[in-house]
């Protein structure tokens, strides 16, 4: 039994080591947390740990060859690459093309959309997460604690998503309510310019592997 419970704390800091990792992600969660206020954090954690759920289920199916094959994650990265250097531009521009709007190009999502989006094309590395760190530990808590473990580490990983992005969200629209609108300004300029290093990150690493695979 101890050895099923403990599965709950590994579970969470093995989620911990993935999502306090600064991505598109975590970019988006802050734009929007601005605007859509302290729920944020809930919605899009409901949003990822869906996108999770369903690269389980096709884990558990045998397309976990798929997923972890060089060619699908080098075209997953270069297209996930093009699209957030290009929402990151387009939400850069119409912030200096209007200083006083309230929402970008990133942050136009709902909630649960974007957590959603920014888990599969917007973000390559969570698909790369799950096909090694997350499936190896996750594999190991069936060998060590067999399907209780495997439940108790996915309790913690959930856990783990939710307490960070409801962390982030809450403490964005908290800090608001105390922020002139030039640094409320500042925070979607960074997230917008945020998506566009890594989306150019994303282009760089990928493209020459792209090529060799052709």
């Amino acid at each position: 039994m101890l050895q099923i419970l403990a599965q709950f704390p590994i579970g969470f800091f093995i989620a911990l080591s993935g999502v306090l990792i600064p991505g598109p992600l975590l970019a988006y969660l802050v734009a929007k947390s601005s605007t859509h206020g302290a729920l944020t954090g809930l919605f899009t954690a409901a949003g990822h740990i869906l996108v999770e759920l369903v690269l389980l289920f096709l884990l558990m199916i045998g397309l976990g060859m798929i997923l972890q094959s060089q060619f699908f994650q080098v075209i997953i990265g270069l297209v996930g690459g093009i699209l957030l250097t290009i929402l990151g531009l387009l939400s850069v521009v119409k912030l200096i093309q209007n200083p006083v709007a309230r929402e970008t190009v990133v942050s136009k999502y709902h909630p649960v959309v974007g957590g959603i989006l920014f888990s599969t094309v917007l973000n390559p590395s969570v698909i790369l997460w799950w096909t090694t760190i997350g499936l190896a530990t996750l594999m190991e808590a069936y060998l060590v604690a067999s399907l209780g473990g495997v439940v108790f580490w996915l309790l913690g990983h959930f856990t783990a998503d939710l307490s960070w992005f409801s962390l982030v969200s809450f403490s964005v629209s908290r800090g608001r309510k105390f922020l002139g609108t030039g640094v409320y300004r500042a925070i979607l300029l960074t997230c917008g310019f945020a998506l566009l290093i890594l989306g150019i990150y994303f282009i760089g690493k990928y493209v020459p592997p792209f090529f060799h695979l052709m």
